[in-house]
C-alpha cells in the first residue's frame, strides 16, 4: 500500500538524518538574538497542513523571537471576511542539533487554537457563533543542507484534539521536503521552490499528497509574491482536486549578536 511504503521511507530517512547529524555538530560561541516576522495576504488561506484551506481570502501574521537554539514562533491567521480569527498557534521550538549542514529541531504548538462557526438558537433566532477548538501538537523537523541552494528534510507533527467532542482526536502529518533557494532570475530577483510529498492520517482515515510553494522575491525589497499548490494522490480525506493560492508577503528581520 502506498501509505505503508511512504511511512517506511520516512522512518528510514529520519534515522539516517539523525544518525549522521550527531557527528556533524559544531560549537558556536556567538549568542544571536532575533526578532523576525512576516505578514501575508492571499486569495485562499492554507493551514499548517496544505490539505486544509480556508477557501477564501485570508491574512497570516508570523513572528519569531529567540536565540541560537530556542525560539517562540507564534502564528495568527484571520479570515478577511470581517477579520474573524481562523487560528492562533503558539509555537515553541528548540534546535537540538545545529551545524553548518544539519538541523534537528523539536517543538510544540501550545496551545494551537482553531476557530469554527456554528448556528445557535437565541430565543428562537438562529445566529452564527464563533467557538474555539484546542489542540496539543508536538513537531519534529530534520534538515540537511546539500549546498547553499539545496536542502532536503523531513517534518512530522502530531495533533491531539483536546475537546471532548466535535473535533478530530489524533492527526499524524509526515512530510518529505526539498528546498531549492536563490534560483536567479536576475542579479537581484530570485525564486525559492519548496516541493513536498506528505502522508496524513486523521483518526484512521488517511491520504498521500504532493504540494509546493513557489516564491518570487527581490534581495533589497521586503515584499514577495508566492503561490501554494496542493494535490491529492491517493486519499480518503479530501478529494484529489488541485488547490492553490497567490499571496503577497511583507517580511522583516532584526538580529542582535553578543559575544
Amino acid at each position: 500500500m502506498m501509505q505503508k511504503r511512504f511511512l517506511q521511507l520516512f522512518v528510514f530517512v529520519l534515522l539516517v538524518f539523525s544518525s549522521f547529524s550527531v557527528f556533524s555538530q559544531e560549537a558556536d560561541s556567538t549568542k544571536s538574538f532575533h526578532f523576525d516576522g512576516n505578514v501575508s495576504v492571499s486569495n485562499n488561506g492554507f493551514s499548517f497542513i496544505p490539505t486544509f484551506n480556508l477557501g477564501k481570502p485570508a491574512a497570516i501574521a508570523t513572528l519569531s523571537i529567540g536565540g541560537n537554539r530556542f525560539s517562540f514562533d507564534p502564528q495568527f491567521r484571520f479570515d478577511l471576511d470581517g477579520l474573524r480569527p481562523w487560528s492562533f498557534i503558539f509555537i515553541w521550538r528548540y534546535k537540538v542539533i545545529k551545524s553548518d549542514r544539519w538541523l534537528v529541531r523539536a517543538g510544540v504548538h501550545l496551545p494551537a487554537i482553531a476557530f469554527r462557526t456554528r448556528q445557535v438558537d437565541y430565543n428562537g433566532v438562529m445566529k452564527e457563533e464563533l467557538y474555539a477548538q484546542r489542540f496539543f501538537t508536538p513537531e519534529l523537523t530534520t534538515s540537511f543542507k546539500v549546498s547553499n541552494r539545496l536542502s532536503i528534510g523531513t517534518y512530522y507533527i502530531y495533533g491531539r484534539g483536546l475537546e471532548k467532542e466535535g473535533q478530530s482526536k489524533n492527526t499524524h502529518f509526515i512530510s518529505l521536503q526539498l528546498g531549492v533557494r536563490d534560483i536567479r532570475i536576475s542579479e537581484q530577483v530570485y525564486l525559492n521552490w519548496n516541493p513536498e510529498l506528505y502522508y496524513m492520517n486523521i483518526d484512521g482515515t488517511d491520504g498521500v499528497y504532493v504540494a509546493q510553494n513557489l516564491t518570487l522575491a527581490h534581495k533589497k525589497f521586503p515584499f514577495s509574491i508566492s503561490s501554494m499548490m496542493n494535490k491529492g494522490i491517493d486519499t480518503n480525506i479530501n478529494s484529489g482536486n488541485l488547490d492553490w493560492n497567490i499571496s503577497l508577503t511583507y517580511s522583516f528581520k532584526n538580529e542582535l549578536k553578543k559575544k
